[in-house]
């Protein structure tokens, strides 16, 4: 008769652990304040409420997790402004590993005042404090999901141009002569000298 490929909606909320690791909160309410009381220098944000531009979307105490929802547990050191930024998503990395965006990390979505939101995708973040190696990918050559357009490729190639091609100033040489001037001569005191002499 009908299809199985739908089964019933999730009923446990997803906690992504910074570093890597993923709970599953199945069964009765979950706080984030249970959460927070177990990791102390963490805080628990929603998955789906990172926008550029707009507070970070760190839980309080009371909050309840919902069921079938992605959270993420992120570590207090690793957010040094209340609003989020690209910088301050690429802070959620691993230290010492660089963030390259691979694909396009962000999706841009119109608000109830008709604004331009850019939202981070969930999976993206996921995969960023995962550690995991998607993350961090080479963007590719050509300025990856940037450069969508041929013309835009061609602008990109012609400011950016290829990395292995090496760029040498085309400057003539300075020739340097052992001439060397009395420096006073330059104020005037050798004219006065002879001056004084006759």
């Amino acid at each position: 008769m009908g299809n199985a490929c739908f089964g019933p909606p999730s009923a446990a909320a997803k906690l992504i652990l910074h570093g890597g690791g993923t709970r599953i909160l199945a069964g009765g309410k979950h706080l984030a304040g249970e959460i927070m009381f177990e990791f102390p220098d963490h805080m628990v944000c929603h998955g789906g409420s990172f926008y550029i531009g707009h507070p970070i979307p760190s839980l309080s105490i009371s909050d309840e997790l919902l069921p079938g929802e992605t959270y993420f547990l992120i570590p207090l050191d690793s957010v040094t402004h209340n609003v989020l930024s690209t910088s301050s998503v690429a802070a959620l990395a691993r230290p010492g590993t660089p963030v390259k965006f691979n694909h396009c990390p962000f999706q841009y979505l119109k608000g109830a005042d008709g604004r331009v939101l850019i939202k981070v995708t969930p999976d993206f973040i996921e995969r960023l404090i995962a550690g995991e190696s998607d993350a961090h990918a080479d963007a590719g050559a050509g300025g990856g999901y940037l450069c969508s357009t041929p013309e835009l490729q061609k602008h990109y190639t012609q400011l950016v141009g290829p990395r292995d091609q090496l760029w040498s100033p085309k400057l003539e040489t300075i020739s340097e002569h052992k001439i060397r001037f009395s420096p006073c001569r330059f104020i005037g005191l050798e004219w006065k000298q002879k001056e004084v002499e006759t």
